[in-house]
């Protein structure tokens, strides 16, 4: 039986203070919007049954360096419950491993705190023009948003709020995540949990932009809701993840509607690639120390030049993809030396 099996995903309110997570909080709203039912954590014997029949999916590289072997898996931040149990390979990998280290323990309270308020690490408050803020306001009613609460985050995070809210109509939940549910596995299983970035990087990333740069990203992101290309992206990325066809999700960019532009382009390759040498950085020093680590990072830092596959493989590790029943691109097995 899967080591999932007799472990329920952590309860949902644990997480109340990842600013995020309002998107599992959604009030009523006075509105004729009907909006998704509140996720909840499921019980033990949906986990099981779920175990049972449960499907390797995602992206997962066995790395190999000093007579030590540790894994490398792609992750998906939202999900649905069905595909988030993971699979006997997956789970050999997890069970095999000392320490589990993902871009940042989400359910350690201290983290969760930090987030709370950007301006601690010298992030400046950023006010939308008022007719930007208006197309804010709309679109969280829209998708059923917490207006009050959301009012006093930064606009990035009130975007990225939106944009969570919006999955939960294609029956894609945070909850279900990769990060919550094998952040529960390894506190479950006693394992060593790491992170491999600081709060302050993440949010630096994510909202270090100046004024101009923050207010046309947003004004890009609410223009897809408006025209309805939001969602199906959304969707697009996550069923190419459920279905491990990692050639089609190499080609992100192309589809994504996300890098139409010099600006959209900029904050993809802060928030994405520019991060992925200190993650790979962060996971060679876990396995000098000497542990087997599964390094479990957001499947998107998988692609491209600076892609965390090619960065490890340059720093001396073997590094083989693991083929998945569920892979569906043509070439899956890569060996790079």
């Amino acid at each position: 039986m899967s080591a999932f099996a007799s472990i329920c995903l952590p309860p949902l309110k644990m997480c109340e203070r990842l600013i995020f997570l309002l998107a599992l909080l959604v009030p009523s709203i006075a509105t004729a919007q009907i909006c998704p039912a509140q996720p909840t954590a499921p019980s033990n014997e949906k986990i099981q049954a779920l175990a049972k029949s449960a499907k390797d999916r995602g992206f997962l590289w066995k790395i190999e360096k000093d007579g030590r072997t540790g894994y490398l898996y792609g992750t998906i931040h939202v999900n649905k419950l069905e595909w988030s149990i993971p699979g006997p390979k997956t789970v050999a990998a997890l069970a095999a491993s000392e320490l589990i280290a993902f871009e940042l323990d989400i359910l350690d309270p201290d983290i969760q705190a930090q987030f709370s308020d950007p301006s601690k690490f010298g992030i400046k408050p950023t006010v939308l023009p008022a007719k930007l803020k208006q197309r804010m306001e709309a679109i969280a009613q829209r998708v059923c948003a917490p207006a009050a609460a959301m009012a006093a985050m930064h606009p990035i995070l009130q975007l990225a709020t939106l944009t969570i809210l919006d999955a939960r109509f294609a029956e894609l939940e945070m909850g279900y995540g990769s990060e919550i549910v094998m952040t529960g596995f390894a506190r479950s299983a006693k394992k060593t949990v790491a992170s491999l970035e600081t709060v302050e990087l993440q949010m630096r990333a994510l909202m270090g932009g100046d004024a101009d740069e923050i207010i046309t990203s947003v004004e890009s992101g609410l223009s897809l809701f408006e025209a309805g290309k939001q969602r199906k992206p959304i969707e697009q990325l996550i069923g190419v993840w459920a279905r491990s066809d990692f050639a089609e999700f190499q080609n992100y960019e192309k589809w994504c509607e996300c890098v139409n532009t010099e600006a959209e382009a900029k904050f993809y390759r802060r928030l994405n690639d520019d991060r992925n040498p200190g993650l790979a950085a962060g996971i060679d020093k876990l396995h000098r120390e000497g542990k087997r680590v599964f390094a479990a990072v957001g499947a998107l830092h998988m692609t491209g030049p600076k892609a965390l596959p090619t960065l490890l493989a340059n720093m001396g590790y073997k590094v083989e993809r693991v083929v998945f029943e569920t892979d569906g691109g043509p070439a899956a097995a890569t060996q790079q030396k």
